[in-house]
């Protein structure tokens, strides 16, 4: 008695949906960056935005917010990356270490071309918590949290096997980001538009490379 087979498993194709978002935000980039540095609606309610936390912060989540500006700076990106890349060389996953050093490396690169490129100031009167004079587009901060907190979330979510980690990890670093960006503009560091941009841009050059991960990954053999 023969045993029915087992249907075939659908073939998975993550790395068309990460380079259709790293498309999509390519393409959005460059009006956005127009939008912001121009005189329009945007830079309007980036200068409201200034005015609206300078006016109304210092309050006990001030704290908190020099916490999560902390957790995206240099220093811990710096510290993720290094623990993440030893961590992938360890386990021999050396094609992951290695995009993962290419993809901080690139994006630091890319973040202080852009700067210089389009050379915009940072808001008037920052935080005394802000101690950055370098140029304001794009956040630098919010680009290097979703490159290195979007890197060590993929990871974690494609070598751990707990249930729910499609759902959790994601939620749980999409807010740790999300928060970092607001702390940027709670301290008057950047721009509302700066965050924003540097979101993008930071999503676009990180999903491209996860796009060519997924590409080149082999398909996991089946029980």
């Amino acid at each position: 008695m023969t045993t029915p087979s087992r249907p075939p498993e659908p073939v998975q194709r993550r790395h068309v949906l990460f380079f259709g978002i790293a498309g999509i935000l390519a393409a959005c980039f460059p009006a956005w960056s127009w939008l912001a540095l121009g005189d329009g609606m945007l830079p309007a309610f980036d200068r409201q935005c200034a005015d609206y936390w300078r006016d109304h912060s210092g309050g006990r989540e001030w704290h908190a917010m020099v916490f999560l500006t902390d957790i995206g700076g240099v220093a811990t990106m710096t510290m993720v990356a290094l623990m993440g890349i030893l961590c992938q060389l360890s386990h021999r996953r050396r094609l992951f270490a290695l995009v993962w050093l290419v993809v901080v490396l690139g994006g630091a690169g890319a973040n202080q071309a852009l700067k210089v490129f389009f050379d915009r100031d940072r808001p008037p009167e920052p935080d005394r918590a802000v101690l950055e004079r370098n140029k304001s587009y794009p956040s630098g901060h919010a680009m290097g949290s979703v490159i290195g907190y979007g890197m060590l979330c993929y990871v974690l979510v494609r070598q751990t096997r707990f249930s729910l980690r499609h759902v959790v990890l994601p939620v749980l670093f999409a807010t740790l980001v999300g928060g970092i960006g607001l702390s940027r503009i709670y301290l008057r560091a950047h721009w509302f538009s700066d965050v924003i941009g540097g979101w993008a841009v930071g999503l676009c050059w990180v999903c491209f490379w996860l796009g060519c991960l997924e590409w080149t990954r082999k398909p996991e053999p089946q029980a």
